[in-house]
């Protein structure tokens, strides 16, 4: 009998312990990922001034292979523009190819993944998407999940629903689902991944959010460290702003080649950063993407934008 009180005060105790952890703010566990942007997968044989559309097949496969060869990531995330003619064909090839990945791996919508006169709509897009990738579970193109404990993926869709065009926007109903979740991830360190920059690397009318200071509004209502993620620009640069570290991404179709992988360590008063820059092994197609692009320096970025760790305080 007195065996029995024991081990039931024992597994009273542990319950205790274990709702009393999960009840706390979560500051401490490190997390990995892979960023890959503007893959540009083609069909098409042609390139054009700056995109070596003729070996995105090529330029994948070795981004695989080394991203393959690493440990501990947690998940690839491909920031838009994965295709670059919104065609059946090329989502499907360019998932095939993801899909020999031995990490999981999600998707932004991007301005050249979708269209509302053909046959890729969004609709489309997100079927084919769920059928072929067996971890996109979400019924929309903006969602959310907790990779690990202490960490909030957020992905957004800011591809404008009518039209094509380079500019982007997030909808109203968008901007208040993710009010909604970042008031819910208050005790996280909060991963947001879209296309279009909030802070743009550079100035270009045309690619913009057109309704930024809708999305800075609601940002600016939260204090927790927030790391943003995009592509577009095909630009490397990464920039702190108080609490929120805005992260632009390379092309891998485009000069220079590359992909990032990022660490970023949670501590109790504070969160960590790491950038590891990568670069394609294929130096041949490299030389010659970067011959083709004008301005090659912008798109490469400082040293500062590749590589380092850049520290956010906690408040």
């Amino acid at each position: 009998m007195k065996k029995l009180l024991k081990d039931c005060l024992f597994i009273l105790f542990v319950v205790a312990v274990m709702f009393f952890l999960s009840d706390q703010p979560s500051f401490s566990g490190t997390l990995k990922f892979v960023q890959l942007s503007d893959i540009h997968y083609s069909l098409q044989k042609e390139d054009t001034s700056y995109k070596l559309l003729s070996k995105t097949k090529p330029l994948l496969e070795d981004a695989v292979c080394q991203i393959n060869k690493q440990k501990h990531i947690k998940f690839v995330m491909i920031t838009g523009d994965g295709i670059d003619k919104p065609e059946k064909e090329s989502i499907i090839a360019l998932s095939d190819t993801l899909n020999t990945l031995h990490f999981p791996w999600y998707y932004a919508l991007g301005n050249h993944d979708t269209t509302t006169d053909g046959y890729l709509t969004k609709k489309n897009f997100l079927k084919i998407l769920k059928e072929k990738n067996p971890n996109y579970k979400f019924d929309s193109t903006y969602y959310t999940f907790k990779p690990q404990r202490g960490f909030r993926v957020i992905v957004l869709d800011g591809a404008k629903n009518k039209g094509r065009s380079s500019n982007g926007i997030l909808p109203e109903e968008e901007l208040s689902w993710l009010d909604e979740v970042l008031s819910k991830s208050k005790h996280d360190t909060v991963l947001i991944f879209l296309h279009f920059p909030l802070l743009t690397p550079y100035e270009s009318k045309n690619h913009e959010i057109l309704n930024a200071d809708e999305f800075k509004a609601v940002l600016k209502k939260y204090n927790m460290p927030i790391g943003i993620f995009t592509g577009h620009y095909h630009t490397t640069k990464i920039t702190k702003r108080g609490n929120i570290l805005h992260v632009s991404s390379p092309a891998l179709a485009g000069y220079p080649n590359a992909f990032r992988i990022v660490e970023i360590k949670n501590e109790k008063d504070k969160v960590k950063f790491k950038f590891e820059f990568m670069e394609t092994n294929l130096k041949d197609l490299q030389a010659k993407t970067k011959i083709m692009t004008f301005g090659g320096a912008i798109y490469y970025g400082k040293p500062r934008d590749r590589f380092g760790t850049i520290t956010i305080e906690k408040k």
